[in-house]
């Protein structure tokens, strides 16, 4: 799975690895919860979500005629290739 923004809300049992993440924390926590963060309760007024005010990094996804294509991550270069599965269409 690819993410254009780390999700503070997961916890570490739900977050990708960071190459696959576009944009990590503009403000860098001191540690990160393991576990998913509860929402509010019902009726409660959920806080406003964290301004992103620094460089915005995005995913280019090249496509060939054949069915492959390749996802590279601009903020740190990763890229994966990714082939047809075999007698698909």
């Amino acid at each position: 799975m690819w993410q254009i923004h780390f999700s503070q809300l997961s916890g570490q049992e739900f977050t990708v690895p960071g190459m696959f993440i576009a944009n990590s924390f503009d403000q860098q926590q001191e540690s990160m919860a393991l576990a998913p963060v509860a929402p509010p309760p019902q009726g409660q007024q959920a806080p406003p979500a964290p301004e992103h005010n620094g460089k915005a990094y995005y995913f280019k996804i090249s496509a060939q005629k054949d069915g492959v294509f390749t996802v590279a991550n601009t903020r740190n270069g990763f890229t994966k290739t990714y082939k047809p599965r075999l007698g698909s269409s």
